[in-house]
């Protein structure tokens, strides 16, 4: 969810906020009214929808938007009463994780219907998310999901070791289904074969004039840590501080100075609003910004920005 949770409110703005006081401290969060929100924006936008809502008002909503399961964002209903939290859409592009921590923050109970988390195995897209992958050929899913769900082991090839808490799976290449990371698109796709495309990592960085350049390092290793990231999926850390060239060189990583100019120049619709500093001195963006550019022509953004220690931004986008 780092691209941020939008959570939605039709007449229950205490749940709203309440659920946005629990999810802040580990995720971008956003309130919005439903009568007021920009939901073309919202679904291109963030990685989850939370409805606070009628279910029949939220499904009738998103039939004008979902268009395909590998590009929605996961859509989640809290009754307006409080008491259940339903996954509608995008459940194993990560609605039933999202379900499940609603659950346990707000004592709530979460109705989850899919067959792999009833059968304790982790979904293909589960796997996907967690490596920061995009997912080649989609299609491919359905088979090695079914594979699972009868018991068959699944094979990962280009892993050293599988993600905590992983099941179905093994490192090897002698089972009948497969997922395989490779860094570039095959030529030729293999049966019951899923492929990943491990995104490469642009870090955009924002900083106080102040800021010690050890404290901006130390946010970007324990921000790599939190989403499990190995520090050799960076490619590149921008920004507009000149001093942050010292943490690069440090970490062994390319640098990329973003001028003001171009950060004016830049044009994304996803950006996170302007804070009231920004607004102050005129930019529309530094961090998620300055990683998007550093990343090039197709960049998208995968870390909404985050603060670290009260005196670092920092944003992270995947490019291929």
């Amino acid at each position: 969810m780092w691209r941020g949770i939008a959570i939605i409110y039709a007449s229950k703005k205490d749940i709203a906020d309440k659920l946005k006081e629990v999810l802040k401290k580990d995720y971008p969060v956003y309130v919005f009214k439903y009568s007021e929100a920009n939901f073309e924006y919202i679904w291109k936008c963030y990685d989850a929808i939370v409805f606070t809502m009628a279910l029949s008002g939220a499904v009738r909503t998103i039939c004008n938007y979902a268009k395909s399961k590998d590009v929605d964002p996961a859509v989640i209903v809290i009754d307006d009463s409080g008491k259940y939290v339903i996954p509608i859409l995008g459940a194993h592009w990560g609605a039933n994780d999202l379900a499940l921590l609603i659950s346990k923050l707000l004592d709530v109970e979460a109705v989850i219907t899919t067959a792999s988390e009833n059968f304790g195995v982790t979904s293909v897209e589960d796997f996907s998310r967690k490596l920061f992958c995009k997912i080649l050929n989609v299609k491919e899913i359905v088979k090695v999901t079914s594979a699972l769900l009868k018991g068959e082991k699944v094979c990962v090839q280009g892993l050293e070791k599988l993600p905590e808490g992983v099941n179905g799976y093994v490192i090897g290449e002698e089972c009948n289904y497969k997922v395989v990371l490779v860094e570039k698109e095959p030529e030729r796709y293999e049966e019951n074969t899923v492929y990943l495309k491990p995104y490469k990592l642009a870090i955009g960085i924002g900083s106080k004039i102040e800021t010690d350049p050890a404290v901006i390092k130390k946010g970007i290793l324990e921000t790599l840590s939190k989403l499990n990231l190995p520090l050799n999926r960076v490619k590149i850390i921008s920004s507009v501080r000149e001093k942050v060239k010292i943490v690069a060189d440090e970490l062994g990583i390319a640098f990329r100075l973003v001028t003001r100019e171009e950060i004016e120049a830049f044009s994304d619709e996803c950006l996170s609003p302007q804070s009231e500093k920004l607004k102050e001195i005129g930019l529309k963006g530094v961090a998620e910004v300055s990683a998007l550019i550093a990343g090039g022509k197709g960049a998208k953004l995968l870390l909404r920005k985050i603060t670290y220690n009260n005196e670092v931004t920092i944003a992270i986008a995947g490019f291929e």
